[in-house]
Parts: C-alpha cells; structure tokens; sequence
C-alpha cells in the first residue's frame, strides 16, 4: 500500500459520497453493504470507486477469520479477473453513469495488489472455494500476479519495489509479498524477504515505514506500518508482542481517538487481536461511540465483523480518551 495515497484516496472519496458516511447510527455500515450487484465492491457505501487491493485485504481478514465468504468472493472474482492488466496488475475503477465500470485511476500500489491477489486465490482454493469454471481463470490471474512481483523484485536489497522500476520500497507491502510467498509455498523466497524485511527497514530500533524515509511523520504510515508485522508470522512471538506493547504505550490514544486523523483504521483492530483482543475491543467501541465522521471503508467494515466472528465484543475496560499504558501480560 503507497504511504499518503490512501488518506487521499479515502478524503476524496469520503467528501464525495459525505451525506452517505456523515450520519451518526448506532452500527457503523456492515461490510455487505459494499458490493454491488455486479460483484465489485466499492471502498465506500454508495461509493463510485473500485479499488482492487481493498476488496482483497478485506476478504482475505474474512478468510483468516472463518467467515464464510464464498459467495461474495466468487462473485468478487468474477468481476476483478476479467479487468487484470496483461502485466498481471490491476488499476483502480469508477462507475459511469450507465453503471458501466472504466479504469479511472493507477493501482495504488503494484506489489501490494499483486500479492493480495495471490494470497485471496490461494486461501480460496486451500477451501475448496475455486470451483471447475474459476480455476483456469484464477490460475492465469495468479501466474500474472506472480510474473509482475517477481519484475518488482530489487536484487540488489532483496526488496520488491512499489511500481517497476521506481526505487521505493514499503514495510506494508513487503510484508504482504511475504504473505503471498509463503502461501505459495516458496519458502526460501519468503524467508529471503524476511531477511531484507529486518536488515533494510529495522533502524535504530524502529521500524521504518518506507525506504527513502520518510520526511514528515504521521499515524498514516509511520504508526500503521508495523502493525503487519504482528500477524504475518515473519517474527517470532516474543518480539511481535514486545513490539506491540511498545506501539500501544506511544500510538494507542491517537489510533482510538483518531487524533491525527478520522480515519478507523479497522486494519489495527485485526492486526492487534491476537496478542491484545481487548484493544481490538476497545477499537468496535471507538468507532461506535464516536461524536464524529470515521472515515469507513470495506476494509473496516469487513474487520469489525471478522473481530466479532472471533467473539471479540465492544466491550472496553477503560474510558477511551485516556493516556493508554501497555496491557498486562502482553510480554
């Protein structure tokens, strides 16, 4: 995922489709509520735009979850496979007035939307989901999608690079290129990738979000990026926590309060879960309580009912709002 594209990608959207979002309601709106008809989902409620890599991540949390998507997914995949680029990349796409869909905008990132592609069409087939009709198409969707990483791959850091031949490297999508090796069973590869993960983006004890840095900090990437780490399995349990609890001492009233933007942030809630459920709680209650617009997309729609499948609740035994201190038992 590009740092900075997506808040911009999301203020646009959300100032255009504003009467639809800007509503205060008890339940924010539930992840079927994105796709339409056709099987595409848009990145909001009502929305007019497509983004390939959201839908995937969001059913891939559904996946991981033990929802059963099936019916959604094929109806997905029926509508995204078609639109793959012959380069194995996806664009982003808006509706016309006729309802017809056209490719409006660049992908926000190759490698990320490549790799999620990939790893959506491995789980679906690891549950027996990709049926006779799916398969020739599903196989020549992720053969492409593979093709255009292994372009994007640096050999001389062992990073996979944002967009050919573009020197700019992301900690998110990074760890997601690993997600979809390992998936694929390409266990050096992915153990490779770990590697240049730890040596490249690990500095002086944090985590970078991107390489060249950065300049100007914000909760969106710099605190986002390392989340992916705590799920993916690339560190061991230890460390994945010891970091964790560290992010909470610093990042977590900004994440919950959304101090530094409206954004949910639902991505947070599903990467934390596992090592701290009760913040993933604390975050179902955040968004529901409050006085202001979230930014909502497919993505938090479909974490918040991945979270619940899992019986996490919005339940939180602290006033949001309060400086926040890393949760007993964590290290």
């Amino acid at each position: 995922m590009k740092p900075l594209a997506l808040p911009a990608l999301v203020a646009s959207l959300f100032l255009a489709c504003g009467p639809a979002m800007s509503a205060s309601v008890p339940e924010p709106a539930p992840w079927r509520a994105f796709q339409g008809a056709d099987g595409s989902f848009t990145v909001l409620v009502g929305g007019t735009v497509a983004d390939p890599y959201f839908a995937n991540k969001a059913l891939i949390i559904a996946m991981d979850s033990g929802l059963d998507v099936r019916v959604e997914l094929k109806a997905w995949l029926a509508w995204l496979l078609p639109r793959q680029r012959k380069d194995g990349g996806f664009d982003r796409f808006c509706t016309r007035e006729d309802s017809t869909w056209v490719a409006c905008m660049a992908a926000d990132a190759d490698d990320s939307t490549a790799a999620t592609t990939i790893h959506l069409i491995r789980l679906a087939r690891a549950r027996g989901w990709i049926g006779m009709l799916e398969r020739v198409d599903t196989s020549t969707a992720e053969r492409r999608a593979a093709a255009l990483l292994v372009s994007l791959r640096d050999p001389g850091n062992g990073l996979y690079q944002v967009f050919p031949g573009q020197s700019a490297y992301y900690l998110m999508d990074n760890i997601e290129v690993y997600e979809a090796l390992k998936i694929s069973r390409q266990t050096t590869a992915a153990a490779n990738l770990a590697t240049a993960i730890g040596q490249r983006f690990r500095h002086n004890g944090q985590w970078l979000p991107a390489l060249p840095a950065l300049e100007r900090e914000s909760f969106y990437p710099h605190a986002l990026a390392p989340t992916y780490l705590w799920g993916s399995g690339m560190l061991p349990k230890a460390q994945a926590a010891a970091d964790m609890a560290g992010w909470l001492a610093q990042y977590s009233a900004t994440w919950l309060n959304r101090q530094n933007d409206h954004y949910a942030w639902g991505i947070v809630a599903w990467n934390i879960h596992g090592l701290a459920p009760a913040e993933a709680a604390c975050w179902r209650l955040s968004v529901r309580s409050s006085s202001g617009n979230v930014g909502w997309t497919v993505l938090d729609a479909m974490a918040d009912a991945a979270l619940a499948h899992r019986s996490i609740g919005v339940a939180c035994t602290r006033q949001l709002g309060a400086s926040l201190t890393p949760l007993p038992g964590v290290i």
